[in-house]
């Protein structure tokens, strides 16, 4: 099949291919076609394509994928792709109509126009007035062919009556993005008040959302006050109502002013007479732009005002609407879900017109993305980032934000100056602050993600009324944000006080300049120490959840500390740092600094510190979380060892020294693991710690699956002791053990019961992780039961949480759960590319149980798609990667499962039946009545092939192999030679087992 060459939309839905013209039949078809090309490289959600097709409709099933089929015959399967999510049209944007119509509209010229003109046709996009976003893009590109008219000279003559005198022209308005709904609540404010102030930081949009109000109106005056003093204001608002010729210069109006009552002349002009006047930019001149709004509401009680300001104008009567930032996309977002947001948007479409071609897809939207985050979606700063397009990649450019104010310069020449370069529109901030204001605006530039009142309070030692009124006065001036903190319900933490990233970084700038950084920023960091030891002994116990939203919001802020910290070589504080945090990470399912931890003990070493209670906590947790940076087992043992001997050199008897024993038996000396727990039980009794007792019973019960009575029993004592204290971290964690102990011996039921009742718990503390987790086992038990509409309600809702808070180690079971989905359903292409992603995702961690899923998994869609060589190369690797890992027996099991069924391909039925026996021994159980669905095939699989008798037969044998000897047996099985296999903890475990 040809290479497409065109599509066209506007005048009808068109291909080309080579050259030549091919039909497309039947209206969905065509539609399908058009709404691709709307976006070009961008993925569109197969769910979004079948409600703009079918109208809100459900279509039958795999009607949509049945249109995709079709188009695809007709275009060439390589031109629309599958996503995991949806499809996506692989076409040069310069060879879609509508694409050249947006870049020809963009350039301005007369001869842009016509050529826009030419392509759109008399009726754009007229076909499709059924599919409402099509329908909904064609009035937009009808409005924009009417001021391409004029711009192309084809405006019509004149009407022969004559018109009233027109209001002043006004400038053409850049097509807002993302506005709609402001421009609808500015519509509304202004039926409901007379004097409307729109409030935001410099760049914000203010000043096109006012014209674009006034340019919607019958009568309506603008008046532009940034370049004029206060004295000129009247004659400038005068003039802008057409009281004076505009013409006259800024110094001749400020004379004039003196000489003449300009405010009682345009009183006068304006009179009893509905308009609507537009006050821009008024905060350098605010008293008297105040005093005339006054005047005007008072003398001429039909017109209304829209003011825009930094900070509000102070007049009775008046409302304040703050402009926010357009939307940006949240960290980890990709695919189609990054174009629909409104800062993305807007870069696109002003990148566009520099580097045609540019798309949300690839590194290019990853990158985009990045910049939209990194200018808090601030139109003027991501029009003078996407100016850069044109000798910078976006990538180019997201890498230099951090010297953002010398980057961004390139702003529009028909532009005021201070809006020419980012740095011009906060200097215009800056110079208009008090001396006591810039002192404290520079301070708020060492806090990272916002600020408590008390933490303002403390770290820059003014006093605290002080504090209060000089906060006050930056949030008028929309230098400083303040949002509510997140709290438990029913609880209040008070406001919080946030600057923007740029702002953010001209503080820090002002602040270094005054030679004021070392001393705030060490104070910064010493309060945010004193924080995390106050906090952490609270995270045990009924204030936990309390504590942990007060950590959760000063995040931002200890990790800036324990970054300036090692920077600044303070040991002490960055060991306070990591020790205080170390049990809040945990919790949490955050990865805390984990890799700056490291740094810590490194300095910490080359300093020296003292040998205390911190520097263990220090030492065991970078230990424990050693792995995922892929440190090498022998050292993450010696870190254990080190952890161990200060804690029994020290005076330190707590939960933290049963947590350096523990954890160094279970990951260096497995053959001492029950001998560590039974010392510990009998210390932490002694001291009567309950809290120490329930977590290393829990602990113990998640390493005894193999032994469910036991662990029933431990998981019985440790969730009672939890609910006796209050701690819903203990009550979640044992509530997921009790879960899984249900499903293990089949009862899905109890085990969804589980579920269900240990999720509140899990929210309460706001571990996405652990949420995400619980909804995929409830999917696995839905599975089980046969109930996939339930299982894709419940994957659906672990999406949206993952995609609203993002973690790496969820996303990971997560697209699992979607591979496996996919394959089992026969959709290997999906499910390839889940994979893909997945592959991206997991590569970022070196732990060996992700990577033997994800092998596992490569493995199984390879068998699927009949490669049986590469099947056991691949579950040959995740055999290796599985061993690798302490006690993984869940791992090991799942690469066996996969073998039991490359056997039954093979035709070897009672190799697999001996393999399904082999699966019992490694988990360490009788197989439950219901397993998964893959084990189930090759079970069904087997026995029908040998009967009940030889199945039978076969599996007792596999069953019987020795619990002691069964790795060497694993080895053999895959080929492996043990000698050079990692599964060191196997092996240990044998030997110990040998000696009972």
């Amino acid at each position: 099949m040809g290479l497409v060459t065109g599509v066209s939309v506007l005048r009808g839905a068109a291909v080309l291919r080579d050259g030549e013209s091919v039909e497309i039949t039947g209206f969905r078809l065509r539609a399908l076609l058009a709404l691709l090309a709307v976006a070009p490289g961008e993925v569109r959600r197969a769910e979004y394509l079948a409600d703009q097709l079918w109208n809100g409709e459900p279509p039958s099933a795999n009607a949509l994928q049945a249109l995709i089929s079709r188009l695809r015959r007709v275009v060439g399967a390589e031109t629309v792709a599958s996503r995991p999510t949806g499809y996506v049209l692989d076409v040069d944007p310069e060879r879609v109509d509508l694409c050249r119509f947006e870049r020809l509209a963009e350039l301005g010229s007369p001869q842009s126009a016509r050529e826009a003109l030419a392509l759109a046709g008399p009726e754009p996009l007229a076909e499709f007035a059924d599919v409402p976003d099509l329908a909904g893009l064609a009035r937009v590109i009808e409005t924009e062919c009417a001021r391409l008219s004029l711009l192309a000279g084809q405006a019509p003559p004149a009407p022969a009556d004559p018109l009233p005198p027109p209001a002043p022209a006004l400038p053409i308005v850049h097509r807002l993005i993302g506005r709609d709904a402001v421009l609808g609540e500015i519509q509304d404010r202004l039926g409901r008040t007379r004097l409307l102030t729109l409030t935001g930081a410099g760049g914000s949009g203010k000043t096109s959302l006012a014209r674009a109000v006034a340019a919607a109106r019958e009568v309506a005056h603008v008046a532009e006050l940034a370049p004029v003093s206060a004295q000129a204001v009247d004659a400038e608002v005068y003039a802008a109502v057409g009281g004076r010729d505009n013409m006259i210069n800024t110094a001749e109006r400020a004379r004039l002013a003196a000489e003449l009552d300009d405010a009682a002349r345009l009183l006068d002009a304006l009179g009893d007479r509905p308009a609507l006047l537009v006050l821009d930019n008024c905060e350098h001149v605010i008293d008297a732009a105040a005093g005339l709004a006054a005047k005007i509401l008072a003398a001429c009680p039909r017109v209304t005002i829209l003011a825009t300001s930094r900070e509000p104008l102070g007049v009775p009567g008046e409302q304040r609407l703050p402009v926010a930032p357009l939307a940006v996309p949240p960290p980890d977002s990709a695919g189609d879900r990054l174009a629909s947001y409104s800062a993305m948007q807007l870069l696109l479409e002003r990148g566009r017109a520099v580097r045609p071609g540019l798309g949300a897809a690839g590194e290019d939207g990853a990158a985009l993305a990045e910049i939209c985050r990194r200018l808090d979606g601030i139109p003027l700063a991501l029009e003078l980032a996407a100016a850069r397009f044109n000798v910078l990649t976006p990538r180019q450019v997201a890498g230099r934000l951090d010297d953002r104010f010398r980057l961004l310069t390139t702003g529009a020449r028909t532009a005021l100056p201070r809006q020419q370069t980012l740095r011009a529109v906060v200097d215009w901030s800056w110079e208009l602050l008090s001396a006591r204001e810039r002192e404290l605006l520079a301070v708020c530039g060492a806090f990272a993600g916002g600020a408590a009142l008390e933490d303002l309070e403390g770290v820059s030692g003014l006093d605290a009324l002080d504090v209060l009124d000089l906060i006050d006065r930056l949030v008028s001036k929309s230098l400083v944000l303040a949002e509510p903190a997140v709290a438990p319900a029913g609880g209040d933490h008070g406001m919080r006080y946030r600057l923007l990233e740029t702002i953010r970084e001209y503080a820090l700038e002002r602040l270094a300049e005054q030679g004021r950084e070392k001393q705030v920023r060490t104070r910064h960091a010493n309060y945010f120490a004193d924080l995390a030891e106050r906090a952490d002994p609270l995270l045990r116990g009924p204030g936990q959840v309390e504590w942990i939203y007060r950590l959760d919001a000063a995040e931002d802020n200890l990790r800036a500390a324990l970054e300036w910290a090692i920077r600044t070589d303070d040991a002490a504080c960055a060991l306070r740092l990591c020790a205080g945090l170390s049990w809040y990470g945990t919790m949490r399912g955050k990865q805390f600094d984990r890799h700056r931890v490291p740094k810590a003990l490194e300095l910490a070493e080359r300093l020296g510190v003292p040998r205390d209670a911190g520097l263990l906590r220090v030492l065991t947790f970078d230990a424990l979380y050693a792995f995922e940076r892929g440190v090498s087992l022998e050292e993450a043992s010696a870190h254990l060892h080190r952890a161990r001997d200060l804690a029994r050199a020290g005076e330190w008897r707590d939960a933290l020294y049963s947590l350096a024993e523990i954890a160094t038996a279970l990951y260096t000396e497995p053959e001492r693991i029950e001998d560590a727990f039974e010392r510990e039980y009998a210390r932490l009794a002694e001291r009567g710690d309950e809290w120490g007792l329930a977590a290393v019973r829990m602990l113990n019960a998640k390493i005894s699956m193999e032994d469910p009575e036991r662990a029933e029993v431990l998981t019985a004592q440790a969730l009672a002791s939890f609910v006796q204290l209050g701690d819903q971290w203990g009550i979640a964690n044992c509530g997921q053990t009790v879960a899984l102990l249900e499903s293990q011996r089949g009862a899905h039921r109890e085990a969804l019961a589980a579920i269900e009742d240990v999720l509140p718990a899990t929210r309460l503390i706001g571990s996405s992780t652990d949420e995400v987790m619980l909804l995929l086992m409830a999917v696995n038990e839905y599975e089980s039961l046969g109930e996939k509409e339930s299982a894709a309600r419940t994957l659906a809702q672990a999406h949206e949480i993952s995609r609203n808070r993002p973690e790496s180690h969820a996303k990971i079971y997560l697209m699992t759960a979607e591979c496996v989905r996919a394959r089992r359903d026969g959709r290997l292409d999906e499910a390839q590319a889940w994979l893909d992603e997945l592959g991206r995702v997991a590569g970022r961690t070196f732990l060996t149980p992700v990577l033997a899923l994800l092998s596992t998994q490569r493995a199984w869609i390879t068998l699927a798609r009949g490669d049986l060589r590469e099947t056991a190369r691949l579950l040959r690797e995740a055999f290796e990667y599985a061993v690798a890992f302490h006690y993984d027996r869940p791992d090991i099991g799942a690469v066996i499962e996969a073998k039991a069924a490359l056997e039954v391909a093979e035709g070897n039925w009672r190799r697999a039946a001996w393999l399904h026996g082999l699966y019992a021994v490694v988990r360490g159980r009788e197989l439950p009545p219901s397993v998964t669905p893959d084990l189930a095939e090759s079970i069904a699989a087997a026995r029908a092939a040998l009967g009940e008798e030889a199945y039978g037969a076969a599996f007792a044998e596999g069953r019987a192999v020795d619990s002691g000897t069964v790795l060497e047996t694993c080895h053999e099985v895959f080929a492996v030679d043990p000698a050079v296999s990692p599964g060191w903890w196997w092996r240990n475990r044998r030997d110990h087992d040998a000696q009972m």
